[in-house]
């Protein structure tokens, strides 16, 4: 199921291209199966399906002369092709936003390992034992997972060392 901020986004997508509830429902239909963005069916993957139907309605209503282009700043249909570029069939929208903060994550437990004394070798030492050269998400979640622990367990260490001072 997608979130609020995506429901909105599909309303206004919605709004965009001139569509009524029922024009909206049928285009719902025909891309995903359902007939509201509320419904289990509308994943991630089924909200890009529909932007994008609905940009392809928008532009073609556009260049029938139907509709204005809407030259806002916050327009959902800013550029022709838009979303068809941007969300192939391989990933979603949330897929490049969770890897790009999977990455961030992974760099923030390292640092954190850095400062304990266990530098980038240490790091890329976990990285060949849990993943290998693989680098899908699956993997890189186990990654994650395992600097985790190995941080924890290495602060703990830390802790119970005796201050020789």
């Amino acid at each position: 199921m997608i979130t609020r901020p995506q429901q909105v986004l599909i309303k206004r997508a919605q709004k965009e291209a001139g569509l009524d509830d029922d024009e909206y429902r049928d285009a719902l239909q025909t891309v995903c199966g359902c007939r509201s963005s509320t419904d289990p069916k509308m994943t991630d993957r089924a909200l890009d399906l529909v932007v994008a139907y609905l940009e392809a309605i928008y532009w073609r209503k556009v260049d029938l002369g139907q509709l204005q282009r809407v030259c806002k700043a916050g327009a959902v249909f800013q550029e022709r092709g838009h979303w068809v570029r941007k969300n192939t069939n391989q990933e979603t929208s949330r897929d490049r936003y969770s890897q790009a903060t999977l990455g961030r994550e992974i760099d923030q437990l390292g640092i954190e390992l850095g400062r304990l004394g266990f530098g980038e070798k240490y790091c890329a030492g976990i990285r060949a034992n849990v993943i290998q050269d693989r680098t899908d998400a699956h993997s890189l979640h186990k990654y994650k997972a395992a600097l985790a622990r190995t941080l924890a367990a290495k602060r703990r260490a830390t802790e119970a060392e005796p201050n020789p001072f």
